[in-house]
């Protein structure tokens, strides 16, 4: 039996959690095994960041990362917080942990790069294993 290696990336929005229900509905928790990311992008004004900010986006971001284990409680599952830019962390990551499925919503905007989000768009370009798209 082969474990597939599942990376959701979450970014606190209710959109963003509907990857996990959809892990729920469609994979069997004994051949996942998942791997949640929030990646909090950083602000920098004149070339600095607010050490408070930084504190405060971590708090919040791991928090997320604890809500969003306790939704799929029944899975084998840990959890990254990370800064930077969300595409290159989501696709770095994807590579580092030997991912061969991403699960991400898609945006709820209008037009190609903004049905999808420009995340999600920057992730389909980059990835190398298989991306679903869920929709809202």
């Amino acid at each position: 039996m082969t474990t597939k290696k599942i990376l959701v990336p979450i970014d606190g929005t209710e959109r963003s959690m509907h990857s996990l229900n959809f892990i729920k509905e469609n994979y069997s928790p004994d051949k996942v095994e998942l791997h949640i990311i929030n990646v909090k992008e950083l602000v920098f004004i004149d070339g600095i960041s607010m050490s408070d900010e930084i504190k405060t986006s971590e708090k919040n971001g791991r928090e997320l990362l604890d809500k969003a284990r306790d939704v799929v409680s029944e899975f084998k599952t840990d959890a990254s917080f990370t800064f930077g830019y969300a595409g290159d962390e989501i696709v770095r990551h994807a590579e580092e942990l030997g991912i061969d499925i991403i699960v991400m919503t898609k945006s709820t905007k209008k037009g190609l790069t903004r049905i999808i989000g420009s995340c999600t768009a920057y992730v389909l370009k980059h990835a190398k294993c298989t991306l679903v798209i869920i929709p809202e």
